[in-house]
C-alpha cells in the first residue's frame, strides 16, 4: 500500500464527517475532522484483551495532533507529530504489541504520572486553585461565591463535590491548553493564541472575559512573587462587545415555553424558571431547597404590616451585585417548582447527581432551539427563528413589567438591580408587596399566552 507524503496530508480536505486515511505503517492513520484538524492514531490488536468472541479485541492509541511545521526533536505521545515521527511513534508500539504489551495501557500509566505531576507548585493548574482558594477580591468582605465558580468556569475548574474547597479539571477553558506547563513558561503569545482560538470559534465574548480573568490571576501571582511579571498585562480586549437588547415577542414567548415543556426536567423547567422570575441562569441553576419558603414566609414591612406568602430568599453571595433578593412566588411559579423531582438529598432544584447542579447545557439549548422552531411554526407559519440566550428571557421580563404599567423602579427591584438613594436602603422590603404585584401581573400574562386566555401577542 502506498503511504501518506506531504502532498497527499495537505490535500486532505474536512468534510461533514470525520474520516481517516491510512499509511504505509499497518494500522497508522490521519484522521481529519469536519473542524480541518488533522490528528495522527494507530490502530492494533490487543495482545492481552479478548472480546467476547474471543478474538484480540481493538484498540486505538491517539499519537497526537498533526505538526504544522518541521520538527526534529524526539517525538511523544500527545505532542505535535510530523508524518516521519508519527511513523515512528507507531512502529515502537506495534513492536510492544508484538512483545505482548498493549500501549494503550502504558499510555494511560503515563497519563496518570502527568497528571500527578500537574499538581506541582509551578503548574498552571496549581497556581489557579490556590488563587481559587486564597484570591479575596477588592471587597473587604471577600470573593462572592457565584464570582468564584465563574472564574473557575473560564480556568476549566469546577468544585469537586467530594472534596470540600477542592477543585477538579473539566476539560475546557484555558487548562484545556495549559494544564501541566510550568506557571513561569507562559507567553504573551501563549495567551494571544488562546484568545485568538476563542474569537475563531466565534466566542469573542468568552475571550474577553477570559482575559479579564488572566489578567487577575497573573496579577495576583506577581503580587505573591510567583512570577516577575503578568504575561497579559498589556493586552487588550480582542473582540468588539455590543449591550444586548434581545427581548422575546410574545409568540416567542409562548413557542419556548410550550419547548420546555417537552423538554421538561432538567433543562425545560430551567427555563421556566428564569422565564418566571428574571433571574440569571447560574441564580437558579445552583439554587437549594433551602432558599424556598414553600408555605407561607413572613416578612414585616416599613409601613408596620407583615407581608406573608411563597418566597425565594436568594442569598447576596448567590447574586451578582452581592445583594439579597427576595422574589414573591406566584402560582405558576410553585407549581413549576412542585413539579421538580426530588434527587439525592433534595438539596439542589436542577440536579441529574443529587450532588452537583446540572452542566451540559449548551447541547441542550440547541436542542431546545430546534423544538421552538417547530412550536413557532405551528403558531405562525410565516415567523422566523431568531437567536437567543437565557439572559434575554431577564429582559424581557424586565420589559414586559414596564409594558403592564409597573414604573422602572418596581422593574428594577424585581430583577434585583441596585436602588438609589433612600430606596437602596429600604428598598429590601419596601418594594416586597409592588414587586408581588408585579411578578403575579407578569405569571398572569405567561399564563394567559399559554393557556389561550389572552391569546399570543407579536
Amino acid at each position: 500500500m502506498a503511504g501518506l507524503t506531504g502532498k497527499a496530508i495537505e490535500q486532505a480536505k474536512p468534510t461533514a464527517s470525520r474520516y481517516e486515511k491510512p499509511d504505509s505503517v499497518a494500522g497508522l492513520y490521519l484522521v481529519v475532522q469536519p473542524s480541518g484538524a488533522k490528528s495522527w492514531a494507530l490502530r492494533f490488536r490487543s495482545p492481552v484483551e479478548r472480546g467476547k468472541d474471543g478474538q484480540r479485541k481493538a484498540k486505538k492509541l491517539t499519537l497526537g495532533t498533526l505538526a504544522l511545521g518541521s520538527s526534529n526533536g524526539k517525538p511523544q505521545i500527545g505532542q505535535p507529530l510530523t508524518l516521519t515521527q508519527a511513523r515512528m511513534l507507531a512502529t515502537s508500539a506495534l513492536e510492544s504489541v508484538r512483545q505482548g504489551v498493549d500501549p494503550t495501557a502504558t499510555r494511560r500509566v503515563e497519563v496518570a504520572k502527568a497528571k500527578e505531576t500537574a499538581i506541582a507548585d509551578n503548574t498552571v493548574d496549581a497556581a489557579m486553585i490556590e488563587f481559587l482558594k486564597r484570591y479575596k477580591g477588592k471587597k473587604k468582605q471577600g470573593l462572592r461565591d457565584s464570582t468564584r465558580n465563574l472564574t473557575a468556569t473560564y480556568f476549566g475548574l469546577r468544585a469537586d463535590p467530594d472534596n470540600k474547597g477542592g477543585w477538579k479539571k473539566t476539560g475546557s477553558g484555558v487548562l484545556k491548553r495549559w494544564s501541566g506547563k510550568s506557571l513561569a513558561s507562559i507567553t504573551k503569545h501563549d495567551a494571544i493564541v488562546l484568545l485568538d482560538k476563542l474569537v475563531d470559534a466565534g466566542q469573542g465574548v468568552t475571550a474577553n472575559r477570559t482575559l479579564t480573568v488572566l489578567k487577575t490571576f497573573f496579577a495576583w501571582c506577581v503580587q505573591r512573587d510567583m512570577l516577575a511579571a503578568s504575561p497579559v498585562a498589556v493586552l487588550n480586549a480582542v473582540a468588539e462587545e455590543h449591550s444586548r437588547e434581545r427581548i422575546l415577542s410574545d409568540v416567542e414567548l409562548l413557542a419556548l415555553w410550550r419547548a420546555a415543556e417537552a423538554e421538561s426536567y432538567p433543562f425545560g423547567k430551567l427555563m421556566q424558571m428564569l422565564a418566571l422570575t428574571g433571574c440569571r441562569r447560574d441564580e437558579v441553576r445552583n439554587a437549594p431547597w433551602s432558599e424556598f419558603e414553600m408555605e407561607s414566609a413572613s416578612i414585616p414591612l416599613p409601613n408596620g404590616q407583615t407581608w406573608r406568602g411563597p418566597l425565594w430568599a436568594l442569598p447576596a453571595p448567590r447574586t451578582k451585585n452581592n445583594r439579597d433578593h427576595l422574589l414573591p412566588l406566584t402560582p405558576l411559579t410553585v407549581s413549576v417548582l412542585q413539579s421538580l423531582p426530588s434527587i439525592g438529598e433534595n438539596k439542589l432544584l436542577f440536579t441529574l447527581t443529587g450532588i452537583t447542579p446540572i452542566s451540559g447545557l449548551s447541547k441542550a439549548k440547541r436542542r431546545l432551539d430546534e423544538a421552538m422552531v417547530a412550536e413557532l411554526k405551528k403558531i405562525d407559519p410565516g415567523a422566523t427563528f431568531q437567536s437567543w440566550s437565557p439572559h434575554d428571557l431577564r429582559r424581557t421580563l424586565y420589559s414586559g413589567l414596564q409594558r403592564l404599567g409597573f414604573s422602572i423602579e418596581v422593574a428594577e427591584a424585581c430583577v434585583n438591580h441596585k436602588l438609589g438613594g433612600v430606596a437602596g436602603v429600604y428598598g429590601r422590603h419596601q418594594y416586597l408587596a409592588e414587586k408581588t404585584a408585579a411578578f403575579e401581573a407578569w405569571s398572569r400574562h405567561v399564563d394567559g399566552l399559554v393557556n389561550g386566555n389572552a391569546g399570543a401577542r407579536s
